[in-house]
């Protein structure tokens, strides 16, 4: 399983340490718990706890982000590229205009250097490219139909294993101007 503290103040939950993957019983769960609070606490000013979330694990995959933003001067964006921490790391992305049909989400997804990654790869099966088109397609009709709500959103990672995609994180801001 898998303990994530929910915090508005924390957008980087890996990078806050307020995470904890591959838990195995309550045990573990309560140490993680414990480690949470800790950690929260020995911030200054400390962050708004919410709660926490549990998660069952999933199995691993290709991981991508897909999310939006609103650009002062281009209006609503669609971006796609390696998810987890490996789109800051590698910065392997793609962007678009929102919105945008499924078959131009194809296009999108092959100007990604890791392009080769959703077609299978080292016992990995490839990815269900029509599904995983159609959820870039959806999140850009979300951008551009909130982006007076919304000033960006992202799922990041998406964990994609053959026709199996399963969000396990997002992030939403809420539009500064509202």
């Amino acid at each position: 399983m898998v303990l994530k503290a929910l915090s508005r103040d924390l957008l980087h939950k890996t990078e806050e340490g307020v995470i904890y993957l591959n838990l195995k019983n309550e045990e573990e769960a309560g140490a993680a718990h414990d480690a949470i609070i800790e950690r929260i606490a020995a911030r200054s000013p400390a962050p708004r706890l919410d709660g926490m979330l549990v998660q069952r694990m999933v199995a691993p995959g290709v991981e991508i982000v897909v999310g939006g933003r609103v650009d002062p001067q281009f209006g609503p964006l669609v971006v796609v590229g390696l998810g987890g921490v490996l789109v800051e790391v590698l910065n392997d992305t793609a962007l678009a205009p929102a919105p945008i049909a499924p078959y131009e989400a194809g296009a999108l997804l092959r100007e990604l250097r890791a392009f080769r990654l959703l077609q299978g790869y080292r016992g990995l099966p490839g990815v269900d490219l029509a599904l995983l088109c159609d959820i870039v397609s959806r999140a850009s009709e979300f951008i551009a139909d909130q982006c007076q709500l919304v000033s960006e959103f992202d799922l990041n990672p998406l964990i994609c294993t053959g026709s199996k995609i399963t969000a396990v994180d997002a992030l939403i801001v809420r539009a500064a101007w509202i």
